[in-house]
C-alpha cells in the first residue's frame, strides 16, 4: 500500500523530488515559522526540511533521533485525509520513526508551546536510543546473536557516491589484517588496463561469455553500465573464497547491495554508509574537483535517491566525523564475526 509519497519506484521519486524542491521554495507562514526554530541545530540536534526518508518526503526531520514533524493545513481536518494521515503514520512508526502533528494555527499562535513539545520528544528519543546515533542496527537487537559465524563472512557495503564508503573500506583492510578481509573478486566484459590480472583484479570475459553466465543465473549481481560493458559478482567465486577461510568485502552500489543481502539473507551483513545530509554530500563533490556541476547534481539527485534505501541495509553508519565512522565500522565487522 502506497501512503502518499512512499513510493518504490525511480521515475515516480524523482517526480517528489522536484514536488519537495517546490515545497522547499513555498513554505507555508507556519512552516516558515516552525523552520527558524529547526533550523542550524538550534534545539540541539540538526533538522532538514523535505528531506527524502524510505520513500517518504516528510516537512521536517531529525534523522538522529528519528523524530518526524508535520504542519498540516485546513484540509488535514477532513475525515477522510484524516484516516490517510493516520495511516500515514501508522507506516513510519512501522520503520522506527516517531511523528508529530500540528496545525498551522498551533504553530502560529501557540509557537512555545510546539517547541516545548518537540523539545520532550527529542530528549525521550535521546533516552530510547541504547546505542551510538552513528550506528544503527536495523531489526536486530544489540543482544543478538551474531549473523556470521566466527572467521567466515560476507560482508555488503553500499553507499552514495562520496559517502566515504571506500575510504572505510580500504582502512579496515588495511589497518586490521586480523579480520581477514578480501574483496569478492569480480567479473567485467572490459578488457584489462594496464598491469590487470586475470582473477586478481577481475575475471575478464567477452560480452558473449558474460551473456551466457547471466543466463545461466550464475550471478549475485550484475549491471550493463553501458552496452555490451558488464559488470557483475559469481556465486561461485563468492563460495570459493569463503571455503578458502576469508571473510568477502562487497563493494557494491545500494542496487547491488540490496540484491546480495536478499540472496544470503542472514548469512551476510549489510552495511550501508551514509552522509550527514545531502548538502554535506553535495560539498564533498564539489570539493573533490573530478565532476562538472551538471554531473554533480546529477550524482546528487542519484544519492537522494539511494538514500530512501538505507533502511534495507542492517546497519547504518552516518559518515559525519571519519574517526568515529572508522571506529564504529570496526566494531560492527568485529562484532558480527564474534572475535
Amino acid at each position: 500500500m502506497k501512503y502518499g509519497y512512499e513510493t518504490t519506484d525511480k521515475a515516480t521519486y524523482h517526480l517528489l523530488l522536484e514536488r519537495a524542491r517546490w515545497n522547499r521554495q513555498h513554505p507555508t507562514d507556519a512552516e516558515r515559522k516552525l523552520w527558524l526554530f529547526l533550523r542550524n541545530g538550534e534545539l540541539g540536534d540538526r533538522f532538514r526540511r523535505q528531506h527524502p526518508v524510505y520513500g517518504y518526503i516528510p516537512d521536517f526531520i531529525c534523522l538522529s533521533k528519528k523524530l518526524i514533524i508535520e504542519v498540516d493545513g485546513e484540509c488535514h481536518s477532513d475525515a477522510i485525509k484524516m484516516k490517510e494521515d493516520e495511516e500515514r503514520t501508522r507506516y513510519l512508526e512501522s520503520i522506527g520513526y516517531t511523528v508529530l502533528r500540528f496545525t498551522n494555527s498551533e504553530v502560529l499562535n501557540q509557537t512555545d508551546k510546539v517547541i516545548q513539545i518537540i523539545k520532550n520528544t527529542m530528549q525521550e528519543q535521546s533516552e530510547k536510543q541504547s546505542i551510538d546515533q552513528n550506528v544503527s542496527v536495523n531489526g536486530h537487537h544489540e543482544d543478538a546473536s551474531p549473523l556470521l559465524r566466527r572467521g567466515r563472512g560476507r560482508f555488503i557495503f553500499s553507499a552514495p557516491s562520496g559517502s566515504g564508503k571506500s575510504t572505510l573500506i580500504n582502512w579496515l583492510m588495511t589497518e586490521h589484517p586480523e579480520l581477514n578481509l578480501y574483496f569478492s573478486v569480480s567479473c567485467t566484459s572490459r578488457a584489462p588496463r594496464g598491469t590487470e590480472q586475470n582473477g586478481v583484479e577481475y575475471f575478464f570475459l567477452t560480452p558473449e561469455e558474460f551473456r551466457q553466465k547471466i543466463e545461466n543465473d550464475e550471478f549475485l549481481e550484475y549491471e550493463e553500465v553501458y552496452q555490451d560493458r558488464f559488470y557483475g559478482t559469481l556465486k561461485e567465486q563468492v563460495e570459493r573464497q569463503i571455503a578458502a577461510g576469508q571473510n568477502v568485502v562487497f563493494d557494491v552500489d545500494v542496487k547491488g547491495g540490496c540484491n546480495i543481502k536478499k540472496h544470503y539473507g542472514d548469512q551476510a551483513l549489510s552495511i550501508f554508509i551514509q552522509p550527514p545530509s545531502v548538502e554535506v554530500l553535495r560539498q564533498r563533490l564539489v570539493n573533490r574537483g573530478t565532476d562538472t556541476p551538471e554531473a554533480i547534481e546529477a550524482r546528487v539527485a542519484k544519492a537522494a535517491y539511494e538514500l530512501t534505501f538505507a533502511d534495507q541495509f542492517d546497519v547504518i553508519v552516518v559518515n559525519d566525523d571519519l574517526e568515529q565512522a572508522k571506529a564504529n565500522v570496526y566494531r560492527v565487522v568485529k562484532e558480527a564475526l564474534n572475535l
